[in-house]
């Protein structure tokens, strides 16, 4: 191997530049120098080298050459004259491409070559044609994408794209083909441009990977091996939102007492069954904005939901609200109730009439306690979002007498039980919450928006305790069995206490407890992500909003501001001179629903609000 000889170093054309003992010096095309060995390179031709790599040469016919050789073996040298009729480095080199491309002919530069069998050579041919029309049709396919073009029939091909919008996947050739960061935002842009997807798409259940099908397994027939009270002569009502579906709680007065009624599924499920079992994995029944799935099936719900047929199987609590407002369980039982149902609107009709006007009297007694005990009484905006035949509506939930009046007939039977169960000394999901770190108590929206911000989150606990949030000692959720794992859990716990069985052990409360609580955990959050991605897409189709804001919260250059219209906080960093409190105006932007990021711009502000 002489100096200027042509050799093949990794695939690229070399010159050797000097000749040692043990290695060669060579030149790689491109420029760069390195000291090899002779064994490292592949020779090809003596030189001299000019150019690398060599120029190109016109291809011969390769079909014409092969069959001239009719199947005879001859050297590479031979080979490179054959095809180029000289034998240089710049022929030299060609030859040796004809030779990768092995498909003509096999062999090396060491082994001579060989032309391939002619039906070798076609299913090759007819092979690299496909292969030819294959990438054609993905460059024309990958041009229909960025000019935003694509067609029905390519939709198909557009699902792993959808994988990386919904979280299933972390990468997409498609989309490194497109040079676009495969990351679920922009898979869920690029959706969006190319019609694939509805701006209504919700992607957040699949990549936040919560489960919101409906419940596949079969509700078991209800146990009737049980003596139950009759209540059916009491006036029972179930008050809630329009349009609810799951009555799980109604309301009664009778001898003094209080009662509440709860839905009883605890009839059919048994602790630690399959039904059981999907619904701890489920945590909670799900609302979001297109719809609602069911913690459990849905003919638990027809079966156990209260006022949904003429009678109801329940679970009742007689409860006594005390002349200091302090609920006192004087009852507890398995029932039968007849149960109407009311829309809080409807309950607004016969608010003096019994048994409203009795039940508000005792509640207002605790009521009166539970502020007394520091409850905080949080008064902020609340609104339903909901996807009506496609439309996105935003309904306000305002605070109502009749909504105050469920909510403390719920919480007192929350109390009245748990401090019941405790009494007993049996394991039972309490719900606890430490004092807010601080000891403001205004009643302006910011001092709402502060305290609840200095609040702690409650916690599930075996162990009772204050709920400082609520001004209750003990406190739990008894009252939406149909709704949340942890309150199908107590009555688990009730029905086995009103039955003198064997309560479940603190172990098996344990197990129930920890995942249950984590996929009602991820359920909120699901909750919170799909609400507030379809108010953008609200706001993109009412682009002419404009509304007040208050100013809740400022942290050097950026600010909070509340739109209670939508309960929603808008951070900004405007750089105006507002002021905690202020009412600022705000005309909508624009919004994106893809990193659920809305631009106001704001026009004025007012004094800020008395505290």
């Amino acid at each position: 191997m002489n100096i200027g000889s042509l050799v093949i170093f990794h695939g690229k054309s070399a010159t050797v530049t000097a000749v040692n003992r043990d290695k060669i010096e060579i030149r790689i095309e491109g420029g760069a120098t390195k000291s090899v060995r002779p064994k490292d390179v592949e020779f090809l031709h003596p030189g001299p080298v000019g150019a690398l790599p060599p120029p190109e040469l016109p291809a011969p016919d390769l079909a014409e050459l092969a069959e001239l050789l009719s199947g005879e073996k001859v050297s590479f040298a031979e080979f490179t004259q054959l095809a180029f009729d000289q034998n240089n480095a710049a022929s030299a080199f060609a030859a040796y491409k004809i030779l990768q491309q092995n498909l003509y002919f096999s062999g090396s530069v060491a082994d001579g070559v060989t032309p391939l069998p002619g039906d070798v050579v076609a299913a090759k041919l007819a092979a690299l044609h496909e292969k030819e029309n294959q990438q054609a049709e993905r460059e024309a396919f990958l041009d229909r994408i960025r000019s935003r073009a694509v067609t029905q029939e390519d939709f198909v091909r557009l699902r792993e794209i959808e994988a990386v919008a919904l979280g299933d996947a972390a990468g997409s050739r498609l989309m490194r083909d497109l040079e676009i960061e495969p990351t679920p935002e922009k898979a869920h842009r690029l959706l969006l441009d190319l019609g694939v997807w509805s701006p209504l798409r919700d992607p957040y259940p699949a990549r936040m990977n919560v489960d919101v099908a409906p419940v596949a397994l079969p509700l078991p027939p209800s146990r009737d091996d049980v003596e139950r009270k009759d209540l059916t002569s009491m006036r029972a009502l179930a008050i809630d939102n329009a349009g609810s579906n799951d009555p799980d709680d109604a309301v009664s007065f009778a001898d003094g007492l209080l009662w509440v009624h709860v839905a009883d599924p605890g009839c059919a499920i048994v602790f630690g069954d399959a039904l059981d079992l999907e619904a701890r994995r489920r945590g909670s029944s799900s609302y979001l904005p297109e719809g609602v799935t069911g913690m459990l099936p849905d003919e638990a719900r027809l079966r156990f939901g209260l006022g949904l047929t003429e009678t109801s199987p329940a679970i009742s609590f007689g409860i006594e609200i005390t002349d200091d407002g302090d609920a006192v369980l004087k009852t507890l039982c398995l029932s039968t109730v007849r149960v109407e149902r009311f829309t809080y609107e409807d309950a607004a009709a016969i608010w003096e009439d019994a048994p409203l006007c009795e039940i508000r009297g005792a509640l207002e007694r605790f009521r009166a306690r539970r502020e007394a005990n520091g409850a905080l009484f949080l008064r902020l905006p609340e609104v339903d979002v909901q996807v009506v035949d496609g439309e996105v509506k935003i309904i306000p939930t305002p605070v109502t007498p009749e909504r105050e009046l469920v909510a403390n007939a719920m919480l007192a039977a929350g109390q009245a039980v748990a401090r019941y169960a405790a009494e007993q000394g049996v394991p039972f999901p309490f719900v606890t919450q430490t004092e807010p770190e601080t000891d403001e108590r205004g009643t302006s929206l910011v001092a709402m928006y502060a305290l609840r911000h200095n609040a702690a989150p409650s916690v599930l606990s075996l162990t009772p305790g204050k709920h400082s949030g609520l001004g209750l000692t003990p406190y739990a959720r008894v009252t939406s069995p149909l709704r949340r794992y942890a309150d199908l859990l107590a009555h688990y716990q009730l029905r086995r206490m009103i039955l003198q069985q064997a309560p479940l052990s603190v172990e098996e409360m344990e197990s129930a407890i920890t995942p249950s609580e984590k996929a009602a955990a991820d359920r909120r959050k699901l909750e919170r992500y799909a609400n507030e991605y379809f108010l953008m897409i609200y706001w993109l189709n009412h682009p002419d909003w404009n509304g007040e804001g208050v100013v809740i919260d400022r942290q050097s250059d950026r600010f909070t501001v509340a739109i209670e219209e939508f309960a929603y906080e808008y951070k900004s960093r405007y750089q105006g001179k507002f002021k905690i409190g202020d009412t600022v105006q705000l005309q909508f932007v624009t919004a994106d629903p893809v990193t659920l990021k809305s631009v106001f711009h704001f026009s004025a502000c007012s004094a800020p609000e008395s505290k």
